[in-house]
């Protein structure tokens, strides 16, 4: 009996036993692991509305008055009569920083050197051609060799201009020397400006005669041309060429270009030293070639 006891004793313990564990085992079973709360998210600043930027009402009439610069009137410079002078001239002419343009005379004791030193210094080069004016053969009437006389045939007349052409090189353009009795003459002016186109050159009238029609028939004949508005050193005091200078500024600046002629005198190389750098700003320097129509 004591044995069964004791083993009646054994079995109730057991039993409680086995009801404390798994009551814990299902406290375990049951409660969740804790987790850590999440952290709140930053709030964000909230973004004020931009308001579009305005410019100052002087800012903004100052941007509107804004043009373009306006472009510079231009003046093409001619100096005539370069072959008989000395090259130290013309290399100092030719020296000149701005651009400009130079005619040859042919025939003459430094008509091929003046052409290339003035080819070699960046300027352009015409044929000053020489033609008969009113008054030859009287004093200072003189054209020079093989020029255009009046009662030349047109064969000979057309000979002497091809001759003349080939005298001079670089050339691209042709313009008068003396030819009043010439260029008021649409028959003799034909016959030159006939040559003159065969060559693809242009040409200045250099308006030696205000009844010439050598401008408006070179473009009749679909000739690129342009006519000289100023001499600049019919007197060659400093003054005189000085006023001429002027006039031929304020005529850029009306018409938008003027084409002045002058001649390789050293009076005219030394005003020009002294009127060319006043004038920059002013006009703009550039070619005959660049003026023609």
């Amino acid at each position: 009996m004591a044995l069964v006891g004791w083993a009646v004793l054994m079995l109730i313990l057991g039993l409680g036993a086995g009801l404390l564990l798994g009551q814990q085992g299902c406290n375990r079973r049951e409660t969740p692991a804790k987790r850590e709360a999440p952290k709140p998210e930053p709030k964000k600043p909230e973004k004020k509305p931009v308001e579009p930027k305005t410019k100052p009402a002087t800012e903004s009439a100052n941007s509107q008055s804004h043009q373009p610069e306006r472009a510079l009137p231009r003046m093409a410079l001619v100096i005539d009569d370069l072959g008989y002078m000395q090259p130290e001239l013309v290399t100092r002419l030719c020296s000149l920083p701005v651009a400009l343009s130079v005619a040859v005379l042919p025939y003459q004791e430094h008509t091929r050197e003046s052409a290339e030193v003035a080819h070699r210094l960046g300027k352009e080069v015409l044929l000053h051609l020489p033609m008969e004016p009113i008054g030859y053969p009287g004093p200072g009437r003189d054209p020079g060799p093989n020029a255009v006389l009046y009662n030349l045939p047109e064969s000979e007349v057309r000979r002497r201009v091809r001759m003349a052409l080939d005298e001079i090189p670089h050339r691209v353009g042709v313009n008068n020397h003396m030819g009043s009795r010439i260029t008021p003459d649409r028959t003799r002016m034909g016959w030159v400006l006939q040559e003159v186109k065969a060559r693809r050159f242009f040409f200045v009238d250099s308006r030696t005669e205000k009844d010439s029609v050598a401008y408006d028939l070179a473009e009749e004949l679909g000739i690129p041309a342009i006519q000289r508005r100023v001499f600049l050193d019919d007197d060659k005091a400093f003054p005189e060429m000085e006023k001429q200078w002027e006039r031929a500024l304020k005529l850029a600046e009306k018409d938008g270009f003027v084409l002045i002629i002058g001649h390789i005198y050293p009076e005219t190389v030394e005003a020009l030293e002294k009127l060319v750098p006043r004038s920059k700003g002013l006009v703009r320097f550039v070619r005959a070639g660049e003026l023609v129509k």
